[in-house]
């Protein structure tokens, strides 16, 4: 068990990575206290695995359109008839409800929360409020909608595409127009996997869209790392995704703001954050690293957005 804090005085933030989850939480004079770490086991890492793979991509709420909605009603009617009988709405919402839970427990009592969670072609959103909602855990809401993605919550974690007024819908909002736009690369790199996403970022919230740019692999994890030519194809993989995305742009970026999450060991190991600048940079692109706090910066991030949330909440209620 972990530390246990006044439900009244504190946010809650979780972060899932391809191989565990942290959990932070923010205090109400704006610290922030990472409360720790719990890692997968056998079932989580074998199924970030295989919804790192595209074949497992499938339609989900929210719908592109009625016909993607229509194909999707004979999997939405067994997710609703597990839950009508008190499962989870599907094995991998199990899984993911395990895993929270174990989170959650770290930081009793609470009762809401705001999950991040890795882009992955077979993770949606869904999976993530239904596994909250297995557990009673109040998914808040605030000046978004769905649960971010993980390059959202870094983001905020590192004090980005945050409004000053959250407590004013209207006026955060009007402040979060007026924020910088950055064009951002995710690099979540742990002992399993290597994840990336790019993505252009203002405001710290998402839309849970579906066409997403990343890329994946669980076999260039640093638990890897022995293999000569793992750098290479770090590299690689980088460069791929960047060029899929800038090429075709009118107006590609001067810099690109690269946000390095995962494990200090990982991140912090011998030559990788030279490898991905110096892929960043073989585009044209300037590379603004941002290292720190790799582990629980997504968390903090995670915990912002949750307190601002529920400071918006009690607004409402007044």
């Amino acid at each position: 068990m972990g530390k246990e804090v006044p439900a009244a005085s504190f946010a809650l933030g979780i972060s899932l990575t391809a191989n565990y989850g942290t959990v932070s939480i923010r205090h109400h004079d704006g610290s922030f206290e990472d409360m720790g770490r719990v890692h997968g086991d056998e079932a989580y890492l074998e199924m970030m695995q295989r919804l790192s793979l595209r074949s497992s991509r499938h339609p989900s709420p929210p719908y592109d359109d009625m016909e993607e909605q229509w194909k999707d009603q004979p999997r939405q009617f067994w997710r609703k008839m597990r839950k009508a009988v008190g499962l989870p709405a599907s094995p991998d919402v199990a899984v993911l409800s395990s895993m929270l839970k174990k989170l959650v427990e770290l930081a009793e009592p609470s009762f809401s929360a705001i999950i991040s969670y890795p882009a992955l072609p077979g993770l949606y959103q869904e999976d993530i409020a239904d596994a909250a909602n297995y557990l009673n855990l109040q998914m808040l809401e605030g000046n978004h909608r769905y649960p971010p993605h993980a390059i959202v919550a870094a983001y905020a974690g590192h004090s980005m595409g945050l409004c000053e007024s959250f407590d004013d819908e209207e006026r955060c909002t009007e402040q979060g127009l007026k924020l910088p736009v950055r064009e951002t690369l995710l690099v979540e790199y742990t002992e399993a996997a290597l994840l990336l996403h790019s993505k252009v970022m203002r405001e710290a919230y998402d839309l849970a869209l579906h066409n997403l740019d990343i890329a994946a692999s669980f076999e260039l994890g640093s638990a890897g790392s022995l293999r000569h030519d793992n750098g290479t194809r770090i590299h690689k993989l980088v460069v791929q995704l960047l060029r899929k995305r800038y090429d075709s742009s009118p107006l590609p970026p001067e810099v690109i703001t690269v946000i390095m999450t995962g494990s200090p060991r990982s991140v912090n190991s011998p030559g990788i954050q030279k490898v991905i600048k110096d892929a960043v940079e073989e585009l044209g692109f300037e590379a603004d690293m941002l290292t720190s706090d790799p582990d629980f910066v997504a968390a903090r991030g995670a915990a912002e957005l949750s307190w601002r949330a529920l400071s918006l909440t009690k607004q409402a209620e007044l």
